[in-house]
């Protein structure tokens, strides 16, 4: 069974992520776990003064359990997936603990919240995903803080088609969405003509992958952002999927600091890790 693990480390709209978390679970039909990481549930009790008397005050903080109480008891319609909800806390961030989570806990995908996606890899502020994605040993779905998730029925896979990755194909079968490969050349290697283009994702990658809801958009100008935006526009797309450390895709989409926002950073990312990626057979079903 596919197992989603939501990282949570925004009090405030902690509940607003769960609720789109578990949208996104039950079109996957997976299970979801609640990852409480949030920096203001202090264990200690702080002291302070009051007319000479000591108070002693608590913190605010997420009570995780609760949260998932409140998700086991939304409505579904008949026959409908419900996914499993559960609970856990974790206080300070570990890489190497999320990753033996995700293997001991079989995490199919951890989902994320970000309040803008334009400045993801200004690695100047205190920046969970940025962590998260170089650490990580599954994909990793950020979610924009104001993105209202429906449906993921649009995605489009930015990468090099001729070293389209099919595990990320397979992965991406789950969704049953419509998929836009996007080429853009990596680094150094010419553009890829159309008819040759078309010819690699029919007759190679879709018959591979066993996917037919497959289709191409070939990008040949050299101002990529622009070319992105234009497709996340047209398409209306709903995800945009990547692969870390291949090709500079993303620091070709993530600027350290975005002189200006695009429509891409407005809708989620889904990165997948390059290397060590945890491979599971349920990844496939």
């Amino acid at each position: 069974m596919r197992n989603i693990l939501l990282f949570i480390d925004d009090l405030a709209n902690a509940e607003s992520l769960a609720k789109k978390a578990l949208k996104i679970a039950r079109q996957c039909r997976a299970n979801l776990q609640l990852c409480n990481a949030v920096k203001t549930k202090i264990q200690a009790k702080l002291l302070v003064n009051h007319y000479d008397d000591e108070i002693v005050v608590e913190e605010e903080g997420l009570d995780i359990t609760e949260l998932a109480l409140r998700l086991r008891s939304a409505e579904y319609s008949e026959g409908a997936f419900r996914p499993a909800i559960n609970s856990v806390e974790i206080f300070n961030f570990n890489p190497t603990a999320i990753r033996e989570m995700v293997v001991r806990n079989n995490i199919w995908m951890v989902i994320m919240g970000e309040q803008k996606l334009d400045q993801l890899k200004n690695t100047d502020s205190p920046n969970f995903a940025v962590k998260m994605i170089n650490n990580i040993n599954c994909p990793v779905l950020l979610l924009p803080e104001k993105f209202e998730v429906t449906s993921l029925n649009r995605v489009g896979y930015v990468t090099d088609l001729r070293y389209c990755d099919l595990g990320v194909i397979k992965f991406l079968k789950v969704l049953n969405a419509q998929l836009y490969v996007t080429h853009i050349s990596a680094p150094g290697l010419p553009d890829m003509e159309e008819r040759y283009a078309q010819d690699i994702l029919a007759a190679d990658i879709s018959v591979k992958a066993n996917y037919q809801k497959m289709f191409l958009r070939n990008i040949k100008n050299k101002n990529v952002k622009g070319a992105i935006d234009y497709v996340v526009d047209t398409v209306e797309l709903k995800m945009l999927v990547m692969v870390n450390k291949k090709h500079q895709t993303i620091e070709r989409l993530y600027d350290d600091y975005a002189e200006r926002s695009h429509f891409y950073h407005n809708i989620p990312a889904l990165i997948f890790p390059y290397l060590n990626w945890y491979h599971q057979a349920s990844f496939y079903e």
